[in-house]
């Protein structure tokens, strides 16, 4: 399955996820590239951003969208109680999330990561090594 806006990272393993394991989480899912590749595969997708307006035309393409800042003060993983067969995250690094986000894989389940690397700061974003 191919779509020209999504990484070819996600293009190339999402349909490792297992269908029968629950949703797909597209945390950070931005304008929602790699939900709209998800919806288009079948799978029930969970998308997850800090931006309201992108989330609302992906909720009328059928996405369970939920409007979360996942880096404000006092935040807490709302996933806790969910196991997903898939999490999806490209283009955003938060480590504190990072056990959160292993809990919350199902057995068996596939998380699929595209971050950046050192040496990233010399072509733009994020320009913090850390």
């Amino acid at each position: 399955m191919s779509n020209n806006n999504s990484s070819s990272w996600v293009q190339r393993f999402f349909e490792e996820i297992p269908r029968s394991k629950g949703p797909v989480l597209d945390l950070a899912c931005g304008s929602g590239r790699h939900t709209r590749l998800l919806l288009t595969a079948g799978y029930d997708v969970w998308a997850v951003d800090r931006d309201a307006d992108s989330l609302s035309e992906l909720e009328k393409i059928g996405a369970n969208c939920l409007h979360i800042d996942l880096e404000e003060d006092g935040f807490k993983w709302p996933f806790a109680s969910e196991q997903f067969a898939g999490i999806i995250v490209t283009n955003y690094l938060h480590r504190p999330l990072m056990p959160s986000i292993l809990s919350s894989l199902a057995d068996n389940g596939v998380l699929i990561y595209e971050t950046f690397a050192t040496g990233n700061e010399n072509y733009g974003r994020p320009r913090n090594p850390d």
